[in-house]
């Protein structure tokens, strides 16, 4: 037993106590009182208590008070108690408390919430009123005890148990109606029945009852047109045979029917009479028909009467429900979703014609589509998004870019002259000659020379140099990237490589002052200017798995600047090609390819063009320039 207070006192100190509000009993409650006042002292105190008429809220107040208990009071425990306490706990009282005055005891850490209990009432469930409707097959007597039930539910039930079928106006489909007859012919309680509830109702030769408000309709009432006869209320007896209207039921429960120009009403009831089908028609069917079908169902028939109109035929239950597809319980909502492809685009996709008189709504959390309308124009969209919606094709492709350059330069020459201030002599001798000779060195020379006697030079100024110059240069560039891209088929798949330089611009305002002076304001802003490799790749798959690509390749070149703060000049190739290839077969695009030759001098009239002394009166620049891309392309189509 100590284990367990031990236990208690751990768990309520090292975590915050916490209980909602909840019925307790008598033990739990003392239990719970006992765990507390463990820690707080205040609960073992006793009292010494003698009220008259004290309200609860002000008792339990003061004795937390005084124990130094954290306990919170609903104000409007108001009313007023007298009772004793003389040598009893604090938690006794709080349990007395909560026992006799219907109280809700709720622990937050270390304070004690008292509320007056909320009192709960238990749902009931609504069951709706059994109708106290009874048929007779055997004589055709119908019985009923009516008090303000709804028409509709009474119609459904009369349709369940004798199998006649009616139609209900909309204006008095939720109609209350009274009436009390016992065992009488059926058509006799439905003429006292619409009489005693101020309606009307006429027997048409499908069989079928319409009822309507007296009002909108005369005493006798035309139900039908067959051959060109006519029907009246009192019509009992239905015959589908005639040059016009035939129809008859095959041993398998399926139908054979043929029609000319035959109302669509008259063809409903003579159907849903011949196959046994319970129905109620929420709307009068106009128009006609004219068909010639064998061993059709029920169902079947309905579909391909009410094609091309705005009727629908639904089956709830063991009921069809026939009428306009607008009315509710006739219309259907649904959620078609995809399963391979993306939403987004289907909707646009649908022909116009197919979703009039649908409202379609996008669902992009599900990739679906909800739609809402006939069941028969459901399952006409259903079965076309479903056509549609396939494994769309990915088609990765791998680019291979191959670019080759050759580069031949050729600098040789001889120059002299006076410059603005003595020059050294510097250079290089190896692998290329290009040095320039300072005076010192000339004279050096011509010493030399002046020694052998033969010839006096003389010496130069100290601003005389000369330059020596042979060099030659080339150069072989290859790059290749190889980048992979990935697409859906018909979409557009984009690789660029390039580069960004950047130039300045200098703008010029004129600022005045006054209306005679001013002053100009320069700045300058760099600009980027890019030169981009690009390649653009939209591929279409077909049912072969051959691949039609539209290629469009795009590559721009930096050229020379004018100015070192100028934009450079920028060149531009571009070719668009449409091919054809089986999935996975390579493909070489090339035809990029750009040349350029430079051949320029400079030297002395006459002598710069003599063999041998050519080379040393003149300098030549000779500049060979020659680059090539090829692109190779490999579509490979995954599922």
């Amino acid at each position: 037993m100590k284990k367990s207070t031990l236990l208690l006192i751990i768990a309520f100190l090292g975590t915050t106590y916490f209980a909602s509000a909840q019925k307790y009993t008598e033990l739990q409650l003392r239990a719970l009182f006992d765990s507390i006042s463990v820690t707080h002292k205040g609960y073992d105190n006793k009292l010494q208590l003698n009220v008259t008429q004290l309200s609860l809220a002000e008792l339990v107040s003061s004795v937390a008070l005084e124990n130094n208990l954290n306990v919170s009071v609903d104000p409007s425990l108001n009313q007023g108690i007298s009772y004793n306490f003389f040598d009893a706990k604090v938690k006794d009282m709080f349990i007395f408390l909560y026992l006799n005055f219907e109280l809700e005891y709720e622990f937050v850490g270390t304070i004690l919430s008292v509320k007056k209990r909320v009192k709960r009432e238990a749902l009931v469930e609504i069951k709706p009123k059994e109708l106290d409707i009874t048929y007779n097959s055997a004589n055709q007597f119908l019985s009923m005890d009516l008090k303000n039930d709804s028409l509709w539910r009474v119609a459904e039930k009369i349709t369940r148990l004798s199998g006649r079928n009616f139609v209900i106006d909309p204006q008095i489909r939720n109609k209350q109606v009274n009436a009390f007859f016992q065992n009488r012919p059926f058509d006799e309680v439905m003429d006292m029945f619409v009489k005693s509830n101020t309606m009307g109702f006429t027997k048409d030769t499908a069989g079928y009852y319409q009822l309507f408000p007296v009002s909108e309709n005369p005493a006798e009432t035309v139900a039908a047109t067959k051959g060109g006869k006519t029907g009246t209320t009192n019509r009992n007896a239905v015959n589908a045979d005639s040059d016009n209207f035939t129809l008859t039921k095959t041993p398998e429960g399926n139908l054979n029917v043929k029609a000319i120009g035959t109302p669509l009403s008259e063809i409903v009831g003579m159907a849903a009479q011949a196959s046994g089908v319970h129905y109620v028609q929420y709307s009068k069917l106009d128009g006609i028909a004219t068909l010639e079908v064998n061993n059709i169902s029920f169902q079947d028939l309905m579909n391909r009467l009410f094609n091309a109109t705005n009727y629908s035929a639904r089956k709830d239950g063991d009921i069809y429900v026939i009428g306009d597809s607008k009315f509710e319980g006739i219309r259907k909502t649904e959620l078609i979703r995809l399963e391979n492809r993306t939403i987004e685009s289907v909707k646009a996709a649908i022909p116009k014609e197919m979703t009039s008189g649908l409202d379609v709504i996008e669902f992009v959390e599900l990739n679906a589509l909800i739609v809402t309308g006939s069941e028969r124009q459901i399952g006409e969209l259903k079965s076309f998004v479903s056509s549609i919606d396939v494994v769309v094709p990915m088609v990765q492709i791998d680019v291979m870019l191959l670019f080759s350059g050759k580069n031949y330069d050729l600098n040789s020459g001889f120059e002299a002259g006076l410059s603005s201030e003595p020059k050294k002599t510097e250079g290089t001798i190896f692998p290329g000659l290009d040095m320039t000779l300072g005076f010192n060195t000339i004279n050096n020379i011509l010493s030399a020379i002046n020694g052998f006697g033969v010839v006096n030079l003389g010496q130069v100024t100290e601003n005389f140099y000369m330059s020596l110059s042979l060099l030659e240069s080339n150069s072989i560039i290859e790059i290749e990237s190889t980048p992979k891209i990935s697409t859906l088929n018909g979409h557009t798949a984009k690789l660029s490589i390039g580069e960004t330089t950047y130039y300045q611009e200098q703008q010029l305002s004129f600022q005045p002052i006054n209306q005679n002076a001013g002053f100009q304001q320069s700045s300058r802003v760099w600009k980027n200017l890019d030169a981009n490799l690009s390649v653009t790749i939209k591929p279409f798959v077909s049912a072969d798995e051959y691949v039609t690509l539209t290629i469009t390749v795009k590559q721009e070149d930096f050229g020379g600047r004018v100015d070192p703060t100028a934009p450079p000049n920028l060149t531009n190739q571009n070719f668009e090609s449409v091919i054809r290839v089986k999935n996975g077969e390579v493909i070489l695009l090339g035809g990029l390819e750009k040349k350029s030759v430079n051949d320029t001098g400079k030297g002395t009239p006459v002598l710069s063009r003599i063999p041998i002394l050519k080379w040393f009166f003149s300098s030549r620049k000779k500049v060979r320039d020659k680059s090539k891309l090829h692109i190779i392309v490999r579509p490979v189509v995954t599922y």
